[in-house]
């Protein structure tokens, strides 16, 4: 049964981390708000068995809706092109 590694998954959120600074017209505390609710994803994801990028992404849209439509256009892409790397390298391990 394979898993993600704590540092795959720690990266995969700094991403989603990373985008609030492109998220407009957000003060302190949503910001706030924002990066805690995007914190608390990671124990799924890292219990998260034999994982694949449209399962991983369409599992974060779907917990995270209201932070992904915050998100600027085409960032939706972004994550998922790191999706594929981290989990490419996850596979040939």
């Amino acid at each position: 049964m394979a898993r993600l590694r704590p540092d795959d998954v720690r990266e995969i959120l700094q991403i989603l981390e990373d985008g609030i600074t492109l998220m407009p017209k957000l003060d302190k505390m949503d910001r706030i708000r924002v990066r805690s609710k995007i914190r608390k994803q990671y124990g799924w994801l890292s219990m998260l068995s034999d994982p694949n990028v449209d399962t991983i992404y369409r599992k974060l849209e779907e917990r995270l809706s209201d932070v992904f439509s915050l998100y600027p256009f085409g960032f939706a892409d972004r994550v998922k092109k790191i999706l594929a790397q981290k989990l490419a390298h996850f596979r040939s391990v």
